[in-house]
């Protein structure tokens, strides 16, 4: 009925088209599950492209200037996804604080895909017990 030949030709082309699919799915990632409206504000003003994004504006909504330091940290450890459970990669997510005197980076997973990490970096100065300066912005690490 079917030769060797053609056999293998749709053997590939059903692996193509199986590897294609996966690719275009696993590549735009899943939508995060969230509890927090600040993930979700930054998902939903960028794209998996969109790496180096000022992400100011939106987290400063969150984390007003002149907020106590306590509350500001409480916040921040809200900030957090449930990762996607793919069948062919392990999703790795990153959570890290780092201490510089008066300010505060934060380092937080808001999506990841099989070909890599949308990270929100958030930048916090504190004076008095008090946040004083706010930056943030969205980084892709890829790989």
């Amino acid at each position: 009925m079917f030769s060797t030949g053609r056999m293998v030709a749709i053997g590939v082309s059903l692996f193509a088209l199986i590897c294609l699919v996966s690719t275009y799915d696993y590549s735009r990632g899943r939508v995060p599950q969230t509890e927090s409206a600040l993930v979700s504000e930054v998902l939903a003003a960028t794209t998996a492209r969109e790496c180096g994004r000022d992400a100011t504006e939106i987290v400063s909504r969150h984390l007003p200037a002149g907020i106590e330091q306590a509350e500001a940290e409480r916040i921040l450890a809200t900030i957090a996804i449930v990762p996607p459970r793919p069948w062919f990669w392990t999703p790795s997510t990153e959570t890290a604080t780092t201490w510089t005197g008066d300010t505060l980076e934060a380092l937080r997973t808001i999506k990841t895909t099989a070909f890599g990490t949308n990270l929100l970096r958030i930048h916090l100065t504190f004076g008095d017990g008090k946040l004083r300066r706010l930056a943030a912005e969205v980084i892709c690490r890829f790989g």
